[in-house]
């Protein structure tokens, strides 16, 4: 990754402020789908999964950011 360039730097910047701020709401409502849920191990399974595609697409976003800013 290239971040000598300011749009280089502006293009990661934005793209990590979104990550950052999608990573909050996704913590937030996998605590609250845990805790307000009828039953507990449904709603741990959902979060589970939930988490391995958050993190799937999370990880093909970071390639994509990366193959943009070489």
């Amino acid at each position: 990754m290239n971040l000598s360039s300011p749009i280089n730097l502006l293009i990661a910047g934005i793209y990590f402020l979104l990550v950052v701020v999608l990573s909050f709401f996704s913590v937030f409502g996998v605590y609250v789908l845990v805790r307000y849920a009828q039953s507990r191990m449904v709603a741990l399974g959902v979060s589970l999964l939930y988490g391995f595609f958050y993190l799937t697409i999370l990880s093909a976003s970071y390639s994509n950011l990366q193959q943009i800013l070489k």
